[in-house]
């Protein structure tokens, strides 16, 4: 596993959309929710968590939907590039002042290794497994 960059940065597919990340990432892993799976035509989306104040984000093809997840109830604010479609970041009630990067969607994500794999329940049953240490069947429970 190579070594965190001292700043993350990450685009969509055609370039339109870019970021930076001044801070380390709070939280990383998998979440199999129905609405993730709609979203990246995949049966999971890995996403990264960073501070919102250390997030810049620039692009004039960035635009949002916003989806009340039919697994966990809440909006969740999901934002792509108009351009190529690809999924960047969501903004999630269950996780507030933290962007939810898409893994794909970082330039170097080699040092990634997901903490936490979540809505299992909801995972497909050919879906790999990513053993996680934290493994929730539903979301991470509040404290």
């Amino acid at each position: 596993m190579a070594e965190l960059p001292q700043q993350l940065t990450g685009r969509c597919l055609c370039g339109g959309v870019t970021y930076t990340v001044d801070a380390e990432p709070i939280v990383s892993g998998v979440c199999h929710c129905q609405d993730c799976q709609r979203q990246t035509g995949s049966p999971f989306t890995v996403f990264v968590g960073v501070p919102e104040a250390a997030f810049d984000i620039s692009g004039d093809t960035l635009a949002s939907y916003t989806t009340v997840g039919e697994d966990h109830g809440g909006d969740t604010e999901r934002f792509f590039c108009t351009g190529c479609g690809s999924p960047v970041y969501s903004l999630s009630p269950q996780a507030p002042e933290i962007i939810l990067l898409k893994a794909g969607s970082i330039d170097d994500s080699s040092w990634l290794a997901p903490a936490m794999e979540i809505y299992l329940d909801s995972a497909q049953p050919w879906s790999p497994r990513f053993e996680a240490p934290a493994q929730f069947e539903r979301g991470p429970q509040p404290a």
